[in-house]
């Protein structure tokens, strides 16, 4: 293994306290593949050999299920309520509805009886119908409409929408709409982040585009522009205490007033290099990282599809098959077990809808004065469990905040802003520190903090 690290400071001034991942200090999270290099609680990386392609040192076992395929969000969902509350109370023998669930109240005014709504929705005295008069939604590229006249109640399909001619579907009126740029572009920004570790091919960083994250390792697609890559980088970065003080501080910074300070040093150590074909065009796919497996977009090959490698067994296999739209970006919706992915020239996002096994376009947003689009993650806020979707253009210094409203539009949130020195966006993930983390081919460089640091997981995945 080799390393390098960003700041250095004297070695006198230097104090190791371990590792921040997995939002834990000191020992933190391990892929399943380096499980062979716990050796009593401590991390022995020479009895792995990892030096090389580390296929031939994969355990057998220890996989994992794939996350699901699609689904999106429902309406509506009833949680039940507080035993300790009791919504029947003053309203005993009716059927009433709380919080999206048909209860039905007994004689002394408690519950006697509890539906969940789930995706219909509770009408008091009824109960739980499909949908209501006059009520519009989206089922994948369906736009429809509620048909009240019918025994049972059901939807119509109004329009399918053409998801490869950028229509979506608007739940507001059941119609498909050519979508439009939503939100402000760099002329209006609402927040900032920073930049923090900047790595450059020659030293540790083997270069590569094609980027995340899981735990405090990075994983790299490896090769040369516009050839399909086969190599997958994987590095390693250590936080130190480079200022004394016995904390490890990630988010300190000398421009950051949430964590005014000099930026702690980073070491980055180069782990080994997985072979896996057909890993997509260098700069032109994406990675999302799992614990034993990578997914990713053997882009522009085998457009609209979601591949998975796995550690352990060192296979390839596909989990989203829907062809018709070239992505560049992926990204998962932990939160509603749901694959986002973007395209670069039209400033697309799509969703991949399980049920219909179809893309579907979600929302495009403004230029942001980097030439085109090049970075997209999704994130799950740990405060509030919304999950946003971040994009960012090639050449700019801006990322897009965005999220679905529970009627099923989207709005953007934020637009943060950071001045640095990186290189332009070539791939971009989310993890090691509680950063982003972003590869130009010949440079790695790491960005996060200030406003944008309180809607993201402070010490990174897992997500």
């Amino acid at each position: 293994m080799s390393n390098g690290s960003q700041n250095n400071p004297t070695p006198s001034s230097m104090t190791r306290l371990g590792r921040v991942s997995g939002g834990r200090v000191s020992g933190g999270w391990l892929p399943g593949w380096l499980g062979c290099c716990l050796l009593g609680g401590a991390v022995a990386f020479g009895a792995c050999a990892l030096e090389d392609d580390l296929s031939d040192e994969l355990p057998a076992g220890g996989e994992t299920d794939p996350p699901a395929v699609g689904g999106g969000t429902g309406e509506g969902g009833g949680t039940g309520f507080d035993p300790d509350e009791n919504p029947c109370q003053g309203t005993p023998g009716e059927l009433i509805c709380h919080e999206n669930a048909a209860l039905t109240c007994d004689a002394n005014g408690a519950v006697a009886m509890q539906d969940n709504c789930g995706d219909e929705v509770c009408v008091p005295d009824v109960g739980c119908v499909l949908c209501l008069d006059g009520q519009f939604s989206c089922y994948g590229n369906q736009a429809r409409a509620c048909n009240t006249t019918t025994d049972p109640i059901q939807w119509d399909v109004l329009d399918t929408c053409d998801p490869t001619q950028a229509m979506g579907c608007n739940p507001t009126n059941g119609t498909c709409e050519q979508l439009q740029p939503i939100g402000n572009g760099p002329e209006n920004p609402t927040g900032s982040y920073y930049q923090y570790a900047r790595f450059v091919k020659g030293g540790v960083f083997q270069g590569g585009c094609d980027v995340d994250s899981w735990g405090d390792y990075l994983y790299v697609n490896h090769g040369e522009w516009y050839e399909d890559g086969s190599v997958l980088d994987v590095y390693q970065v250590e936080l130190m205490d480079s200022d004394g003080d016995g904390k490890l501080e990630p988010n300190q910074h000398p421009d950051n007033p949430d964590k005014p300070g000099a930026i702690e040093e980073r070491v980055l150590t180069f782990v080994g290099s997985h072979s896996v074909p057909s890993l997509g065009m260098v700069h032109h796919s994406e990675i999302f990282a799992q614990e034993d497996r990578i997914y990713f977009l053997n882009a522009p090959a085998n457009p609209g599809t979601i591949y998975q490698y796995v550690f352990a067994n060192q296979q390839t296999t596909a989990v989203v098959t829907a062809p018709g739209i070239e992505f560049a970006q992926l990204g998962f919706d932990d939160a509603n077990d749901t694959w986002y992915a973007s395209t670069e020239a039209a400033r697309m996002v799509y969703s991949f809808h399980g049920p219909t096994g179809e893309w579907v376009a979600e929302f495009a947003y403004p230029n942001m004065a980097g030439s085109h689009m090049d970075g997209m993650e999704v994130i799950t806020d740990p405060n509030t469990d919304t999950s946003y979707v971040y994009v960012s253009d090639m050449t700019s210094d801006y990322l897009g905040q965005y999220k679905r409203e529970p009627n099923g539009t989207w709005t953007q949130e934020n637009l943060f802003e950071y001045v640095g020195d990186g290189d332009h966006v070539e791939g971009m993930g989310f993890g090691a520190l509680g950063h982003f983390w972003i590869t130009s081919g010949n440079e790695l460089y790491e960005v996060g903090g200030g406003e944008l640091q309180k809607y993201v997981p402070d010490g990174g995945m897992p997500r």
